[in-house]
């Protein structure tokens, strides 16, 4: 078995061979998993020959937000089973975003487990990701550091309902700039939860919610521009539109954790942070680690001294 990257994570055994999350639509591969429905891992959805694999909530959410419909596409299910070549490959919740999903890849020899994005802990619009035994672990690492550590969910809860309030009250208009799909309807929801203010959306955020509805995540929201009395939630690629001088402008990353000026960033992520990763890695056993996106080096580090697995980063392909 050669697991290794080339444009996406490849999986190759006897010359049967998986590409998870290519990153470009120009994929050599015949068979390709999508995890989820973020940009940084849909290029593979533009490929035209490959057959593509993804839950049934990344496709819709791909493609009501992008406006193209995904061809030669098999839509998978939590918990079912597909034979792909010498693969059997099973999709279940990695906790990140609606639809999103690690996939459990079998072969004669052994278990390995892709991660895709994974979030540890529960939301209010996702679960968490549960580990589970395996031979080969291929995890994420954007948090892969152990200075990267987020405090509990429901104290940034409160911190952004606390500055919402406090807006308003000033007679701002408070608005989240944050990632269209899964953060944005994140904020909403506690929006929705914790206070009894109106939400005014983009657009293309209002064309998300409509599947998370679809999966009997209520969201309550207006189309409308930010005006006074609302609360309102805008991709953060829209920050540099003009904005009205009573607009209160801020951002909801993990990153945010790294800020010195709190008030511009509440620290909420979708991701595991580094110490998640850890006892993610220590439940699912694994044989070995590779670890993938972001602190891959620090990472793979972190899991040898402290768990005393072989870990690694992935490897590039050997040509030739």
């Amino acid at each position: 078995m050669k697991i290794y990257w080339d444009k996406g994570i490849v999986i190759d055994v006897k010359g049967s061979t998986l590409c998870l999350d290519p990153q470009t639509a120009n994929s050599r591969y015949q068979n390709i998993l999508i995890s989820h429905a973020h940009k940084d891992h849909t290029a593979g959805f533009s490929a035209l020959k490959p057959k593509k694999y993804a839950t049934h909530q990344t496709v819709e959410i791909y493609e009501a937000y992008s406006g193209r419909k995904v061809t030669n596409v098999k839509r998978l299910k939590y918990g079912e089973k597909v034979r792909i070549e010498d693969f059997e490959v099973t999709a279940y919740n990695s906790g990140h975003i609606l639809g999103s999903a690690m996939f459990k890849i079998e072969t004669e020899e052994e278990t390995i487990v892709y991660t895709g994005d994974l979030n540890c802990v529960n939301t209010l619009v996702t679960k968490a990701a549960t580990p589970f035994r395996c031979d080969v672990l291929i995890i994420e690492a954007t948090y892969g550091k152990p200075d990267l550590v987020f405090p509990k969910r429901e104290k940034v809860y409160r911190w952004i309902v606390e500055w919402v309030l406090r807006k308003i009250k000033e007679k701002k208009v408070p608005v989240f700039y944050v990632y269209p799909i899964g953060k944005s309807q994140e904020i909403i929801k506690v929006l929705n939860e914790f206070t009894r203010v109106e939400v005014a959306v983009h657009p293309a955020i209002e064309r998300v919610n409509r599947v998370y509805r679809r999966q009997a995540i209520n969201l309550k929201t207006h189309q409308t521009k930010p005006r006074n009395g609302f609360v309102a939630v805008y991709p953060n690629y829209t920050y540099n539109r003009p904005k009205s001088r009573n607009e209160e402008a801020v951002f909801a990353t993990g990153w945010a954790i790294k800020y010195k000026d709190k008030e511009k960033a509440f620290p909420l992520s979708s991701h595991a942070d580094f110490y998640q990763l850890l006892r993610f890695v220590e439940k699912a056993k694994p044989k070995t680690v590779y670890t993938v996106f972001g602190y891959n080096q620090n990472l793979a580090y972190s899991i040898r001294r402290k768990l005393g697995i072989d870990a690694k980063p992935i490897p590039p392909k050997k040509f030739g």
